[in-house]
């Protein structure tokens, strides 16, 4: 496989990803719930609630990313309803000097199916459990863990802020 430019490395520090908000009928939005996770890259963190955030590969369209992450992450098909704008967000490699410089593209997506068993074995987000929560809980819950864990790309709460507007 060619080299992912897109992928932010202590050469390129520099990375774009795309990333879901997807509501159900309720109102309630999809995330991952860590009770523990473990990346080689970034470090150990517990009681953590993500959205589905995937990194764009090289030929890839915005589109086609997100309906990949969405599988791949959650087992899930969604519809693209709007952009609902980016974060961006710097934080360290672990056990190195180098800052990653991460842009996420955030979209609104409204729920249609999941199949857990379509999540891909072996992803470190295979290892969460699927949680619906109603945005205000989910707001609260990113805005504690950004301070808890002192980084910013662990709050997504601006995000979801604009399903209010």
């Amino acid at each position: 496989m060619e080299n992912n430019y897109f992928q932010g490395t202590t050469e390129h520090p520099y990375h774009i990803s795309v990333g879901a908000v997807v509501r159900n009928a309720r109102g309630e939005i999809c995330c991952h719930y860590f009770d523990r996770l473990t990346h080689s890259s970034v470090g150990t963190f517990e009681n953590l609630y993500l959205l589905m955030r995937e990194t764009i590969e090289p030929g890839e369209s915005i589109e086609t990313c997100l309906a990949r992450g969405l599988m791949e992450e959650f087992g899930m098909e969604a519809k693209l309803v709007s952009y609902l704008g980016s974060i961006v967000s710097r934080f360290p490699v672990l056990g190195t000097e180098t800052m990653i410089e991460k842009t996420t593209l955030y979209f609104l997506c409204d729920y249609l199916s999941v199949d857990e068993t379509k999540r891909k074995v072996g992803d470190v987000e295979s290892g969460s459990v699927i949680t619906w929560l109603p945005a205000e809980e989910l707001i609260a819950k990113m805005k504690e863990q950004g301070i808890r864990l002192g980084r910013e790309d662990a709050d997504e709460s601006v995000i979801l802020e604009r399903l209010k507007k």
